[in-house]
């Protein structure tokens, strides 16, 4: 993310340059052209579907100096095509690779962490598209442009987007950003300090032929290795289009692609690079005619799952599943034990032998429920994947078992895609389930230029059926003959922390007398300290204590970190180091956040005609009235039919109201005016936000953390309801019976991950420790 806020800032810069020049921004499309021929490119329209477009919106031909672009939209639309091409010139972008066919003006700058950009968040092609819609807007509309028309002229939404003949939506993200994140001052990137490879790195890095586990654990540089590996087959003359890249999530897949782009930018453009379920998402949607699937299948969540199969639940006629009142946990359940049954490529046909067998060889009572119970799972199983195959929908166990039983079933496509890679690279291979192994056998037959690296004290994803079985079968039961070796010296902690670190892992249960490790670094002549304390209340006393003592030691609070075993312990950590002056960074919970159970509560009032969410909103100070008043309101409309629209005509006329409570119900009716339960939530929200209110611009002008969290938590939310997946039912109730469900599940999880533009902030983050995989700070705390 932040290549693609380093070119919103250049665009930005571009911008301003053009403004001193003379021109104006007003008049989008001349802005833009003068940008061009400043560049002596010429800039043309073209019918949509030119044969020159190559099946894209705009394009630029070098040869020609020519941007061409399609002739159709209002003059900010089509500006925003030819600001899109100018930023491939600028940012320099491969010409060889494939056009770009869904631009997008009103793109967020970041995916939100649900449904399927979970999946192809770190595809090269999405970065590459994320960056040039996020330049072009930029460069049309500075974030600190409109920021100023806001705050400081006072423009809403709608004046500002006449005042550039811009769309609404396009306009209203740009403020969502420029208001509610914070700030971002990017430093110059401090060049990564490699030392030459050692003698095991180099061997590992140098392994050619049979397949090839190396272990290495933290900070022993398994990443500069790989990365190493990389340049050694280019070095070959090993063409990077077939070279195959696959790990478990899309943080390493990052990761992975921007250390390679820093040592060949071409290369990591040609390679594919991503983790194991969006490669299977990209041979579904290759292979979907011999998957019997849609062309581009939509891919369900947990949450979408639960409702797919809700409206069915009741007509299975299950006995000890049976739950007609409130299936959901039932559901939710089942669906885990189906997705589990995937990640071991156990298909739907195979889990009903299983469970028929099962209740056939059960001899005792209880024997005999286990078997029943695994039979009505298989039926739940048998009407979900009916259910999934009638709305063309795939989900997130399919992803990976959908490519592995059509590899091993239809020899033609195994062996084209097994033809398509001389080399296959793993990485993070201790999270791997046994599909993802079925999956890279597929690929690599008997493992030949297959090469893993993997700690199995590192796996996280055990929940996934990730294990440390997959480590210790690579070379025995998978991949015969294989290869291992072991990275001894850790370059990252100094000794004191390695000491303590090599003496816990050797009695780890996956660890052995070999597991301690070398430190590069030396001594820091600085031991850690166990600190405890008499009673609970205490500890979050001591943690703020000594976080401060660690700043005044030269470590700000973002070089801070506490860890604990579990959100809940955080939250509560969280509210404690505030009120001793702490500033945190941790978003929690988001849905149990004030600001957007707020948000939620405002858009419940347009599908609740009893308006109970009043209780919560007279709590605004922008409709402040008293509980007395709220009960007046709410019990006339539970005898009264009377539309949101018509409050202020009808409940002036109630003589139990004060002035103030018919002036705050006045306020919430002008707010949202022109809306109804059919309206878009992200209209809503962003209306009341930017057009209607100034809570944004509030948010904008505090310097406190706690308010830029605010910001943040809103921000997330925002994102979270940009793009909500398509369903029966009007959008905002859809909307509150998600978020209901999502939070009963415990599916937010994702959700509290923090944008990039927050981790900036000068306050200690809060993690887990899971959470905090893989990151880098001075000072570690960890409660317990």
């Amino acid at each position: 993310m932040d290549r693609i806020e380093i070119a919103r800032q250049i665009a930005s810069d571009l911008h301003a340059q053009a403004v001193a020049r003379g021109e104006d921004p007003l008049h989008p499309y001349a802005f833009v052209k003068a940008e061009a021929k400043r560049r002596e490119i010429y800039v043309e329209k073209t019918a949509p579907g030119g044969t020159m477009l190559n099946g894209a919106r705009a394009t630029f031909i070098p040869d020609a100096a020519l941007i061409l672009h399609e002739n159709v939209g209002t003059p900010f639309e089509q500006a925003f095509l030819v600001a899109h091409e100018i930023g491939h010139v600028e940012l320099g972008d491969d010409p060889n690779a494939e056009p770009i066919l869904n631009i997008d003006p009103a793109r967020s700058s970041e995916p939100s962490p649900v449904g399927i950009d979970r999946v192809v968040d770190y595809s090269p092609r999405q970065r590459r598209e994320v960056q040039m819609d996020l330049f072009a807007r930029e460069f049309l509309l500075p974030r600190h442009v409109v920021r100023k028309l806001h705050v400081e002229e006072g423009l809403t939404v709608s004046q500002i987007a006449e005042r550039f003949g811009a769309p609404f939506e396009v306009v209203a993200q740009q403020l969502l950003d420029a208001l509610l994140l914070p700030l971002i001052a990017l430093q110059p990137e401090a060049e990564r300090v490699e030392h030459s490879l050692n003698t095991l790195q180099a061997n590992a890095a140098n392994h050619r032929g049979r397949a090839y586990l190396l272990e290495a654990g933290p900070g022993t540089g398994k990443t500069q290795t790989l990365t190493a590996r990389v340049e050694g087959l280019l070095s070959d003359g090993i063409d990077p289009r077939r070279i195959l890249l696959l790990t478990f999530s899309n943080k390493a897949a990052g990761e992975m692609a921007r250390r390679i782009a820093q040592k060949d930018k071409s290369a990591a453009a040609a390679m594919w690079i991503g983790t194991f379920h969006a490669f299977g998402l990209d041979v579904i949607r290759r292979f979907y005619v011999d998957l019997n699937l849609p062309k581009d299948p939509r891919l369900l969540d947990r949450n979408d799952a639960v409702e797919l199969l809700e409206q069915e639940f009741p007509h299975l006629n299950l006995l000890h599943y049976r739950n007609l009142y409130d299936p959901t946990q039932i559901i939710a359940d089942m669906l885990t034990a189906i997705s589990r049954a995937k990640d071991e490529v156990v298909d739907v046909h195979k889990y009903t032998e299983l469970a028929a067998a099962m209740l056939r060889e059960a001899t005792t009572p209880q024997e005999q429920m286990t078997g029943e119970k695994a039979v009505e799972v298989a039926q739940v199983y048998q009407a979900y994947e009916k259910l999934k195959r009638q709305a063309g929908c795939i989900d997130f166990g399919d992803l990976v078992s959908l490519p592995v039983l059509l590899l091993e079933r239809n020899a033609a496509i195994q062996n084209h895609l097994e033809s398509l890679y001389d080399h296959v690279l793993v990485d993070e291979y201790q999270d791997v389930n046994r599909s993802s192994v079925r999956l890279l056998q597929a690929l690599c037959g008997d493992g030949e230029n297959l090469w893993v690296v993997g700690d199995a004290k590192q796996s996280i994803y055990r929940f996934r059926g990730a294990s440390s079985f997959n480590m210790t079968r690579f070379g025995k039961e998978d991949f015969p003959g294989g290869e291992r070796s072991r990275l001894k010296q850790n370059y990252r902690s100094v000794e004191e922390v390695v000491s303590i670190y090599s003496r816990f892992s050797v009695d780890m249960g996956v660890g052995d007398r070999d597991s301690g490790l070398e430190a590069q670094r030396g001594s820091s002549g600085c031991e850690p300290e166990l600190c405890t304390v008499d009673q609970a209340q205490q500890q979050t006393v001591a943690l703020a204590d000594t976080i401060e003592a660690m700043r005044d030691q030269g470590n700000d609070y973002r070089d801070q970190v506490v860890l604990c075993t579990g959100n809940e312990k955080l939250s509560n950590l969280a509210q404690d180091l505030e009120r001793l002056g702490v500033p945190v960074l941790f978003l929690g919970s988001l849905f149990e956040r004030p600001e957007v159970k707020d948000a939620l509560t405002l858009l419940s009032l347009l599908t609740d005609r009893h308006a109970k969410g009043l209780v919560r909103i007279a709590c605004w100070e922008e409709f402040a009235m008293s509980l007395t008043d709220v009960g007046v309101v709410i019990d006339h409309l539970r005898c009264n039919e009377v539309t949101l629209d018509r409050w202020p005509d009808e409940l002036v006329n109630v003589p139990e109201l004060s002035e103030m409570g018919r002036t705050s119900l006045a306020k919430i009716a002008r707010t949202l005016d022109g809306f109804d339960e059919c309206s878009s939530p992200w209209m809503v929200l962003a209306t009341v936000l930017l057009e209607r209110t100034q809570i944004a611009a509030q948010i904008a002008v505090s310097g406190n953390i706690v308010n830029q969290s605010r910001g943040i938590a809103l921000w997330q939310f925002m994102n979270f309801i940009r793009t909500q997946p398509s369903g029966q039912g009007l959008p905002i109730k859809r909307l509150l019976d998600r978020v209901r469900r999502l939070v009963r599940l415990g599916d937010d999880r994702d959700l509290r991950q923090l944008p990039f533009a927050a981790q900036g902030l000068d306050a200690v983050s809060l993690m887990t420790i899971h959470g905090a995989k893989g990151l880098e700070f001075n000072v570690v705390l960890y409660l317990d």
